[in-house]
């Protein structure tokens, strides 16, 4: 457009002006603010389902591995840690749930294709090794059974105060099958989240670090666990403690007596 001294108009352009744009950056950093802590928890909440989905699944298969061993429980060296997975950076074998998640060929079992023994929040606390190395990496499998079903045929005496049971625990356990635990398998604690075994032990850990990173699912003493009806629950498992109102880690009924006034932490 010409204007009337025959000099073309010029439309100026506004831009921003400082006050205006630390406004536009407050509101940013605010609706930040708001919004990273659910984001976050819904992360958290998707990890735990996926956690779950996999924890059940592995449920399903001891159901499945356990008629095909007269109904015995899988132990043996480490058995606690080596029923599943691929061999990790320690290299443990057998790898007796394999088969029964669609893992047949021992060969062909890599850190890729054994993701149902992932915990997508695994984060490690390993005690005593790389506490920041994923249990994953590290053993294999995110999980861990409980100890008086799927582990050694002896049972470690945690404490002169534990070891009256700790041995009529141990007096029950070579051969152990599923005939011989309780009847009530809706109570009885399976497997789950790596450190939930930690957590339970009556006798205090002496590491600290290991405990926050091995609460994946970032609620104290809270963990995953799969019970031996095959249902998962998100669980808080109390130190010491064998038989609680929601789950029973001491799987023989005749010694819940005996446990009953053994139960809490140890020095």
């Amino acid at each position: 457009m010409i204007g009337a001294h025959g000099r073309p108009h010029t439309r100026t352009r506004r831009g921003f002006t400082l006050i205006e744009l630390l406004v536009v950056v407050a509101v940013i950093a605010v609706l930040l603010a708001v919004l990273m802590p659910a984001l976050s928890r819904a992360q958290a909440l998707a990890k735990r389902t996926g956690c779950a989905a996999n924890l059940r699944q592995l449920a399903l298969a001891w159901r499945m591995y356990l008629p095909d061993h007269d109904y015995h429980f899988y132990q043996g060296v480490n058995a606690n840690i080596n029923f599943g997975g691929w061999k990790g950076l320690k290299g443990w074998w057998p790898r007796v749930l394999n088969p029964y998640v669609g893992l047949a060929d021992p060969n062909g079992v890599t850190e890729q294709n054994a993701k149902v023994f992932c915990c997508p929040g695994d984060r490690g606390g390993v005690p005593g090794g790389s506490l920041r190395e994923k249990v994953y990496r590290l053993h294999g499998t995110s999980y861990q059974t409980n100890i008086f079903l799927i582990g050694q045929d002896s049972c470690q005496s945690f404490s002169t105060h534990t070891q009256e049971l700790d041995l009529a625990i141990a007096a029950r356990l070579p051969r152990l099958d599923v005939n011989r635990v309780a009847k009530s398998h809706s109570r009885l604690l399976l497997m789950g989240d790596y450190g939930w075994i930690n957590q339970w032990k009556p006798r205090p850990h002496p590491h600290a670090e290991w405990k926050e990173l091995a609460e994946w699912h970032r609620k104290v003493d809270c963990h995953n666990l799969a019970f031996l009806d095959g249902h998962v629950s998100f669980v808080k498992i109390r130190k010491g403690y064998y038989i609680t109102d929601e789950y029973w880690v001491l799987p023989f009924e005749d010694l819940s007596s005996l446990a009953g006034k053994l139960q809490g932490p140890t020095e």
